[in-house]
């Protein structure tokens, strides 16, 4: 590609919608420098945030399906050393959500593509909110779906940090699953539908283990449920990992995606910033480690999902999944004659890489692997079709361990 085509896509870019409303709001200037030549993305009287990378770093990144580490804006910064980016902190973080998405834009004008709607049978799901007291005696409602045949085991489908249950919809909804499971999910107290906790005064959210097992074992407790399955997504897969070491008797077993090792870095103060719009950082923070090959649609439903999240949720629930968990408190307390583990984690995530999984699947005698080649962070919700060709099986194979 010469610089004239780059130019092009700059300004094809730049005419998409939500760039085109993001660029007239920044009040920054902005401009992208391709072998030394600058080409300016938003005008101002001063270039603000400069994006510096060779000819061939921007080719990567402009693929129709980039390598993992070349995906998006977030992914590059982080992995490509050639790519620098020349700004203060806070301007950095203000740019950010054009940023993402004017390269997935760049991309698409490069490389047009069908851009269906991806539609879920919501009609499946039973909806309501439930009642749980936590050990310290507090009583609390939290939101709950459901799905399947109530008379099967239970599924419990834990979602990410700064998220809610919806994330799970499209493997919750499965018929095939259904058959055999009462698929379950819901949001964490202050996330999604759920209120904050009784006695809160605006106070910032901050989530512990201990306070994530609690509010796991209220709900069971006041769905009168023994033992449940879990499958959890990053957060929810290092809380899995938990559930496991630590309540065993009340496990079936686990499928958990992308569970790390440990995943330090994660948190960031511009994700509740007074000068920086946290739902749509927070969006961008995710949108970073999503997959091109998944379907924009399912893409663009995962980070509005996270563009919904209340002020200081998604910070608080790293404070546990960036900045205390750490798998092997767990590894060596997990069974897995007695709670069978399924481990899946996306070739694109670098928050949990296929490599910590496999770190923590070798610290566990017994457990399944697999690398899923062509995900992001998020296979449940980017794109929940292809992930089902790999998570029935597991399904079935932990549903064959119990009784019926």
């Amino acid at each position: 590609m010469d610089a004239e085509a780059f130019e092009r896509l700059v300004a094809a870019g730049r005419a998409d919608p939500a760039v085109a409303r993001l660029a007239a709001r920044i009040g920054r200037g902005v401009t992208f420098e391709r072998d030394g030549r600058a080409h300016v993305v938003v005008a101002g009287p001063a270039a603000d945030v400069v994006v510096q990378a060779p000819a061939q770093v921007w080719d990567a990144m402009l693929a129709p399906l980039p390598a993992p580490g070349h995906q998006s804006f977030g992914a590059a910064q982080r992995a490509e050393p050639r790519l620098r980016v020349v700004a203060e902190p806070l301007a950095w973080a203000q740019a950010l959500p054009m940023l993402e998405r004017l390269i997935e834009a760049m991309r698409a004008a490069a490389h047009p593509v069908r851009d269906d709607d991806a539609e879920l049978d919501l009609d499946r799901l039973d909806c309501r909110h439930r009642r749980i007291r936590w050990s310290d005696g507090r009583d609390t409602w939290v939101y709950e779906e459901a799905a399947g045949d109530p008379s099967q085991p239970v599924m419990l489908c834990l979602h990410t940090a700064g998220a809610d249950a919806r994330q799970w919809h499209g493997v919750m909804t499965d018929a095939a699953l259904g058959r055999r499971w009462r698929m379950v999910a819901f949001d964490m107290p202050s996330h999604g539908r759920s209120p904050p906790p009784p006695g809160w005064r605006g106070e910032p959210w901050q989530l512990t283990a201990a306070l994530y097992l609690d509010v796991i074992t209220a709900w069971m407790d006041a769905s009168g449920l023994q033992r449940v399955a879990v499958t959890g997504c990053s957060m929810g897969a290092a809380i899995g990992l938990a559930f496991l070491a630590r309540r065993a008797p009340r496990a079936h077993g686990a499928i958990l995606l992308e569970t790390p090792w440990r995943s330090p870095g994660r948190r960031n103060d511009f994700l509740d910033h007074p000068a920086v719009h946290g739902g749509r950082f927070g969006a961008a923070w995710v949108q970073a480690l999503l997959s091109p090959h998944s379907p924009a649609a399912h893409r663009r439903r995962a980070t509005w999902i996270y563009a919904q999240s209340a002020p200081g949720v998604y910070e608080g629930d790293l404070a546990f999944y960036s900045d205390e968990f750490d798998a092997a408190h767990y590894t060596g307390d997990i069974d897995t004659r007695r709670t069978p583990l399924w481990l899946m984690t996306g070739d694109y995530d670098y928050s949990a890489t296929p490599a910590d999984t496999r770190k923590v699947a070798a610290a566990v005698p017994g457990a399944q692997f697999m690398q899923l080649d062509g995900f992001g962070h998020f296979p449940m919700t980017e794109d929940p079709q292809r992930l089902l060709a790999h998570f029935r099986p597991a399904a079935d194979a932990l549903r064959a361990t119990i009784a019926p």
